[in-house]
């Protein structure tokens, strides 16, 4: 059960909304951006019939997914930062993640995903609103109590759901507080410098010494990923040597 009071209560959210069903959490956040006086605003959904992804892909969630958006005010944030937003979200999941089913294998992927144990259990979406660019609507999916045991092969090899790693159902609210106070923590952290969040990336990089096939929005490029730069970018040894790329779509790895 999520507790809207006990967000606002615990965490640096201001106004929490709890709904049973929305088509996209992000729709919603960002239709409220402009008007919302009261910043950060959460909206979360139990069930989310339309959720959207980067590119074409989708996000569904049933009940016993964490599907929420977060508006967040991005003035304070310097604008050559804002891009690692969506590092700092899946920072802040890898943490309370690792906190929630402890001795799992948790991992950030480049730029928005997290795996867990192998596959992949949660995407973020970062987006601006059109009427309020000085905002930032941040949108994480969390596969927690959706088990995923009687999919098929092909989607029990990709994906990962919480409560088939910890072999119990989790709560919902603890998660989700745990990541809210993570990423308060962490964006004042990036807002001060982050040598100790490029720690933390490095850490549990996913892609790191893989053969990482990404699209930077121009063309296809091949190479052995190298982790983080010191600007948060990603590096990649090709042929031509090493290049950083600080946006894009990771289209194969192996």
């Amino acid at each position: 059960m999520i507790d809207p009071l006990r967000v606002e209560r615990e965490t640096f959210v201001a106004q929490a909304e709890v709904h049973a069903e929305l088509p996209s959490t992000n729709d919603r956040a960002l239709r409220l951006a402009a008007s919302s006086s009261e910043l950060p605003r959460l909206i979360v959904a139990l069930r989310q019939t339309l959720g959207r992804g980067r590119g074409a892909n989708r996000w569904w969630s049933t009940d016993g997914g964490l599907t929420f958006s977060l508006i967040v005010n991005a003035a304070p944030i310097d604008i050559e930062r804002r891009p690692l937003i969506g590092l700092v979200a899946g920072g802040a999941v890898c943490e309370a993640v690792a906190t929630a089913v402890p001795g799992s294998d948790v991992r950030l992927k480049w730029p928005n995903d997290v795996f867990v144990d192998g596959g992949k259990a949660c995407g973020i979406l970062v987006e601006v609103p059109p009427d309020a660019p000085d905002r930032l609507v941040i949108g994480v999916g969390l596969n927690v109590n959706v088990s995923l045991r009687e999919a098929p092969d092909d989607v029990r090899r990709r994906a990962r759901a919480l409560c088939d790693v910890a072999g119990r159902a989790l709560d919902l609210g603890d998660l989700l507080v745990r990541f809210l106070q993570k990423l308060d923590a962490d964006l004042q952290r990036l807002d001060a410098g982050f040598g100790e969040l490029l720690s933390d990336w490095r850490r549990r990089c996913l892609l790191s010494g893989r053969c990482v096939k990404l699209n930077d929005g121009t063309r296809s490029v091949t190479g052995t990923c190298l982790g983080f730069d010191d600007d948060g970018s990603l590096l990649l040894q090709t042929v031509a040597g090493p290049r950083r790329f600080r946006s894009g779509v990771i289209e194969e790895f192996e």
